[in-house]
């Protein structure tokens, strides 16, 4: 099943967003769509045309689509506002401002019914919500976002830049933060592998060749969360049980029983996730021991092959 996130966020890149990006797209889903108006944010313009030329990247690689409202269009549907007006970027998803008013106004509707709750007096034996202001407000912003991206067809947000405004000055992290989103950093940041901004488009569109069974792991933790199994499980707690599984594989293939030339056979033989017929014949009956050792790896390959990807850049 594909998947395909938006990225509502001011309409402002920086480095940091696009590693967002990039994250998303290589471990667990397979497109994002970014705002076709954005500009770059002031603290980055010294790098606007590396970003640029890395957002054009991923867009003529199929990993990204741009989308626009119909107001920032022409008739080519070409960005016409802002800074991006003179770089000719056309949007692949269009939303049509009648069609959004109406889903807005559904909306409100919604959310006068969540208000009057709120603030309907006390009756015998009912408990009533009481929702300050504040909460109503980021409520709306957020039921807005979801709007829109139902408006692009998309199956989710990446972020949600109301919530993340509204606890910006928190010490927690953001709830308005994807689960996955946030494994897959803290996994990273934990491996020590760095930015993925180092990776080629190349490396990029191969890693996800090895991405489908470490997105089962991804499902898997927020599905256990989602149904109350694990009711402490946190992003953190997450990506501290991949890392540490993903070291116990790595150091299982770097024992003295599959060492030498075997080792180099078997373990990049197992990023085409099998081990051939000829490493079968060639080593007898610990082949099939490895072929075992294989299956448990899985998980791990995109793991194993960013590690690979990106000692290999800085070497």
């Amino acid at each position: 099943m594909t998947r395909s996130l938006t990225l509502l966020d001011s309409g402002l890149i920086d480095a940091h967003t696009l590693d967002k990006v990039l994250q998303s797209v290589v471990f667990f889903s397979d497109q994002i769509v970014l705002r076709a108006s954005f500009e770059i944010a002031a603290s980055h313009r010294q790098r606007a045309t590396e970003i640029n030329r890395r957002v054009d990247e991923l867009h003529e690689a199929g990993l990204l689509k741009l989308w626009g409202h119909e107001y920032e269009l022409d008739d080519a549907g070409r960005v016409r506002v802002g800074r991006g007006a003179g770089r000719g970027r056309r949007a692949d998803l269009v939303i049509v401002q009648g069609q959004l008013r109406e889903s807005l106004t559904r909306m409100d509707e919604v959310m006068r019914g969540i208000r009057e709750e709120a603030y309907r007096s006390v009756e015998a034996g009912r408990v009533t919500l009481r929702q300050g202001a504040a909460e109503i407000v980021s409520l709306r912003n957020h039921m807005a976002s979801l709007v829109l991206s139902s408006e692009l067809e998309q199956d989710g947000l990446l972020s949600n830049p109301a919530v993340r405004t509204q606890l910006a000055s928190s010490a927690v992290r953001p709830r308005g933060e994807r689960f996955d989103a946030a494994v897959v950093r803290d996994v990273l940041a934990q491996l020590r592998l760095g930015s993925l901004d180092q990776l080629t488009v190349a490396q990029i569109v191969e890693s996800r060749r090895y991405n489908a069974d470490f997105r089962a792991l991804l499902d898997e933790s927020l599905l256990a969360v989602s149904r109350g199994y694990d009711p402490v499980l946190t992003p953190e707690a997450a990506a501290r049980e991949l890392a540490r599984r993903y070291r116990e594989t790595v150091a299982e293939f770097a024992r003295p029983n599959v060492a030498g030339q075997a080792a180099q056979e078997v373990v990049w033989d197992l990023l085409g996730a099998t081990i051939p017929s000829t490493v079968v014949l060639k080593y007898g009956l610990r082949a099939i021991t490895w072929r075992k050792a294989a299956r448990r790896a899985r998980p791990f390959l995109l793991l194993m092959h960013l590690e690979r990807a990106l000692n290999r850049r800085g070497a």
